[in-house]
């Protein structure tokens, strides 16, 4: 349950920083969200703490971030 209830609580933390990141950021949070009600799903029993799962969460929802924060902020004004 760890990864999964991590991931939703992550997920509650973005949505409540939305008013101070670039607009995007709302698919971020339900990437977490969704990622971790799935983890809470699919990781009964000897797949709770699978390494899959970590990475499906945070490996890919780092990732958008990183990708949105650069289309967003990075980017230099033409």
């Amino acid at each position: 349950m760890l990864p999964g209830l991590w991931s939703i609580l992550f997920s509650l933390g973005v949505f409540a920083s939305m008013s101070m990141l670039p607009r995007g950021v709302v698919w971020i949070g339900v990437h977490y969200l969704i990622t971790g009600l799935f983890c809470l799903v699919a990781g009964l029993g000897d797949q709770a703490l699978a390494p899959w799962t970590m990475l499906l969460t945070f490996g890919a929802g780092q990732f958008l971030s990183a990708g949105l924060l650069y289309l967003t902020l990075e980017r230099p004004n033409d």
